[in-house]
């Protein structure tokens, strides 16, 4: 999709997709390519694409990588829905008038499944109607049987990362010859897009979003897991699933839907998120989502005296017992009487600490506090 019309914003485009496009350009921009930095040494430090201000185009001489705005969103994570909805707003298309009418029915949905080799029982389904993804569900399947067949980078995740090999079989979690790779599913198990995750520290970001993904729940929630916990990250997921913890994962503190609630309704949910401010903000939101969809939520913080980013698998590498994380709680009130003076922010209070971490919702919420593996909040079942 490349036409544009005539006038558009494309600066203020792209910023929403998060690429800073220089000033001092007129009519070409350039810029680090911003679809798989990965493709390039030392993350294109020397810029390689160029942005046309007037249509949005793109054009990466070093990877190969072109297409319009419409493309550039897909590659930046964005749903097609979203991609639109970008591009109308900042001008570049206008929005096409519902028309009046009879609406023809829908046509049935296709639900053939491809299933991995092995004991799996989840499948990746293939609905007639479903937009296509520039990620097929035979690669997802390719990279799942790379890393399976890869040994020493197995055995590096599990020594690294604590993963399970049986999880990453369960999840046709993959390795793409750069990154692990994540799939994202929806309800009926259809492919909405796919995550990559770092393999080596010098990797950056940390996590990539293939063309056309659609953010969502890592894994969607299966019936019958009636205690879950909500963590940040797919990384933590699986290091969570890898101790035997029905995790599901966020894809980032500010990815939350609270759509998302729907599918914890009449579960406990324990939410455990990284401990610095974006990932405790999120927390606060997303249980009070969860308080108001139907959810039994709590937050566990596992330690409130640390800014710097301690997340779940941090915990569990240090040797934590991963039944702390479920096994007592404590009421939203008595919460509250350690809790600093109301108002628009709730704090924790640890020795010698204060933090200001966002809106603690009222109600039927749990919360409970995990400093160093110690529990720091009386629970009078403990």
């Amino acid at each position: 999709m490349n036409g544009t019309e005539p006038g558009g914003d494309v600066r203020g485009f792209y910023a929403a997709l998060g690429v800073t496009l220089p000033a001092w350009a007129h009519t070409e921009a350039s810029v680090r390519c911003f679809t798989d930095p990965d493709a390039h040494r030392h993350q294109d430090r020397n810029p390689s694409c160029s942005v046309n201000l007037r249509s949005g185009a793109f054009n990466c001489h070093g990877c190969g990588a072109r297409g319009g705005a419409y493309d550039a969103a897909l590659a930046t994570g964005r749903s097609p829905r979203e991609a639109i909805d970008l591009m109308v707003a900042h001008g570049l298309i206008e929005r096409r008038p519902r028309r009046d009418g009879p609406r023809h029915a829908a046509p049935a949905r296709d639900t053939s499944a491809t299933r991995l080799d092995g004991p799996d029982q989840r499948t990746l389904t293939r609905p007639a109607d479903e937009p296509r993804l520039p990620v097929s569900r035979d690669r997802v399947i390719g990279w799942a049987r790379s890393l399976s067949e890869d040994r020493q980078l197995l055995a590096r995740l599990r020594r690294e990362r604590g993963w399970n090999q049986r999880v990453l079989r369960e999840l046709h979690v993959g390795f793409d010859g750069r990154r692990i790779t994540v799939p994202i599913t929806g309800d009926r198990g259809e492919l909405r897009g796919v995550l990559r995750l770092r393999v080596f520290d010098w990797q950056r970001p940390k996590v990539i979003s293939a063309p056309g993904t659609r953010l969502g729940l890592v894994p969607r929630p299966m019936p019958g897991d009636e205690r879950l916990l909500v963590v940040e990250g797919p990384s933590d997921m699986l290091a969570a699933r890898s101790v035997g913890l029905h995790a599901v994962a966020v894809p980032g503190t500010d990815v939350w839907r609270a759509a998302w609630a729907a599918a914890f309704f009449a579960r406990e949910v324990t939410v455990v998120m990284d401990c610095d401010r974006p990932g405790r903000r999120a927390a606060a939101r997303i249980v009070e989502d969860l308080g108001r969809g139907g959810a039994h939520p709590r937050i566990v913080d596992l330690a409130p005296e640390r800014e710097d980013g301690y997340d779940l698998s941090d915990w569990l590498r240090a040797g934590n017992d991963p039944g702390l994380l479920t096994a007592c709680s404590d009421t939203s009130e008595a919460y509250n009487r350690l809790a600093g003076p109301g108002g628009d922010a709730w704090t924790v209070r640890a020795p010698h600490v204060r933090q200001t971490i966002g809106a603690l919702p009222q109600g039927p919420v749990s919360t409970a506090n995990l400093g160093g593996g110690q529990r720091s909040l009386g629970c009078a079942r403990c």
